[in-house]
């Protein structure tokens, strides 16, 4: 009797064990995967415009008016478009002067003195065109200075991803009291930024 329900246990557990050897084989194994791509925000501010970019300035021509366009395209790949600004670099310790750095003479080219007006006698400033072509500019066009660091002048915004050109044009009008052959300069900033 003994030996009977013993081997009735080995048996039921064989079959126990091929039931469910089947169970798995019949049934397939699935699982979801999920891919995803993502898109970095890619911006990029360039120009073909030399550097140093200079303005001939001559008491003697145009009334001492002399200006230089600074072509750049923007391109960004963001949802939200992209915003520039300019300013002065972070370290200008001449209030937006332009000046002599081999210091041999105090002579300084002022930024202009308020936004939006006319250069007057040793001052220069910035003003904007958007599009592919510049504009001409002569001594009664508008300019404005360049703000310091801390804040800086937007100078373009787009609300897309796309491609953008536009042109800084920088102006400075000169008399016979500045010294000559001496190169007055400075240096500005832009900053391309993704839109919030």
């Amino acid at each position: 009797m003994k030996k009977i329900i013993i081997s009735g246990i080995a048996a039921t557990a064989l079959i126990g064990a091929v039931g469910i050897g089947s169970a798995f084989a019949d049934t397939p194994a699935t699982w979801n995967q999920t891919v995803q791509v993502t898109s970095s925000s890619v911006i990029t501010l360039t120009t073909t415009a030399s550097n140093p970019i200079t303005i001939p300035a001559d008491p003697s021509t145009n009334g001492g008016f002399a200006s230089a366009e600074m072509p750049l395209t923007l391109s960004c790949n963001d949802e939200n478009g992209a915003t520039v600004t300019l300013s002065m670099i972070s370290t200008d310790a001449n209030n937006g002067n332009l000046f002599d750095s081999t210091a041999s003479t105090t002579d300084v080219v002022a930024p202009v003195a308020s936004a939006g007006i006319p250069l007057t006698a040793n001052t220069w400033g910035y003003n904007m065109v958007s599009g592919s072509t510049n504009t001409a500019q002569n001594s009664s066009s508008t300019f404005s200075p360049v703000p310091a660091s801390g804040t800086p002048a937007t100078i373009l915004t787009t609300s897309a991803e796309g491609t953008s050109q536009f042109f800084v044009n920088f102006g400075a009008l000169v008399d016979y009291t500045l010294a000559s052959g001496v190169t007055y300069s400075n240096q500005v900033t832009y900053t391309a930024s993704v839109n919030p």
